[in-house]
């Protein structure tokens, strides 16, 4: 069963963990319904949140893989 969901990524280090982070989304692109980035170039760092349209199984697949970049917090919270 789909659901939404909203997405939390906070990007702790642009210069290491941007290109990945990107990279991730772009394959999980067919279920990001929206997608906003706000970029702290002054704090090397950046704010990304999602709001996505998937199963429980690839919302896991998604938010684990982010989990796992260094430099990256995510937090998936799950929409009614």
């Amino acid at each position: 069963m789909e659901r939404f969901y909203v997405v939390n990524i906070l990007v702790e280090n642009r210069q290491n963990a941007y290109k990945q982070v990107n990279e991730l989304l772009h394959n999980f692109a067919d279920v990001i319904r929206l997608r906003v980035g706000y970029p702290v170039p002054d704090e090397n760092m950046a704010i990304i949140l999602l709001v996505v349209k998937a199963d429980n199984d690839t919302m896991g697949s998604l938010s684990g893989k982010l989990g796992q970049i260094k430099d990256v917090k995510v937090k998936t919270v799950p929409v009614k």
